[in-house]
């Protein structure tokens, strides 16, 4: 009898006991189940969160531009007047550079003629002119030097300037020129003279070995013409910009 009683004891136990694990496994699946929910819910709202901060940059830059372009709009009638003026200062500059507009400015002037005609030399034999190499030399000491506009008696000195002995002549910009030279350039007279007077340099040369007579002088306004010839491409042609 006991026995049986024990038994019955033990069913009603394990009954209660398999009620309260089956009713603890519900409660933690539902709670299980909506966590669940809730994170999937939590991640679904960041991403939207991401969307509408992404979609406000764009809609930030968008305005941004706009409002630049408004003000270029707002600015471009009253900056008419000195983008004219710019782009006139930049074409004077550029015609200076090449030599169709004379320059004026502080620079040096060089004056330079042949030693004392010898007893056997020949009236129209010149020293200078059969050694134009020299003046090539003075040149090219002058361009070093900074030198930002020259000119050989009065024939502007430019990139395509040519000088060149023919005829016992000289010719510069096909010009025929003769002794004495006057050499004029625009830049700082300081470094220009002190170029062209430096020990070993191209006036000690002239003076050295050819016995030239020379002189370097200063000036605070100088002036030198515009180039006369006009230029004419034939050939070259500017490049097309090459796309990255």
């Amino acid at each position: 009898m006991t026995s049986r009683k024990g038994k019955i004891a033990i069913a009603v136990i394990c009954g209660v006991l398999g009620l309260i694990i089956a009713m603890q496994i519900k409660s933690v699946r539902e709670v299980s189940e909506g966590g669940f929910l809730s994170t999937q819910k939590a991640q679904t709202l960041a991403a939207e969160l991401r969307q509408l901060r992404l979609e406000k940059e764009q809609l930030y830059e968008e305005l941004t531009d706009l409002e630049n372009r408004l003000r270029e709009y707002e600015l471009s009638e009253a900056d008419e007047n000195l983008m004219i003026k710019n782009l006139k200062n930049d074409l004077e500059r550029y015609q200076l550079l090449a030599g169709y507009l004379p320059g004026t400015g502080p620079g040096v002037v060089i004056n330079l003629e042949d030693p004392p005609r010898a007893f056997n030399q020949s009236e129209n034999e010149s020293l200078i002119v059969y050694n134009y190499e020299i003046l090539l030399e003075l040149i090219n000491t002058l361009n070093a030097a900074g030198a930002e506009a020259i000119s050989i008696n009065e024939q502007r000195y430019v990139a395509t300037t040519e000088i060149h002995f023919s005829s016992n002549t000289l010719h510069i910009n096909d010009t025929p020129v003769s002794p004495p030279f006057e050499i004029k350039a625009v830049g700082n007279p300081e470094t220009l003279e002190a170029a062209l007077n430096m020990r070993y340099g191209i006036i000690w040369q002239m003076r050295q070995y050819y016995n030239l007579q020379v002189t370097v002088r200063k000036e605070n306004e100088l002036q030198v013409p515009r180039y006369q010839r006009v230029f004419q491409f034939e050939y070259a042609a500017p490049m097309e910009p090459v796309q990255q």
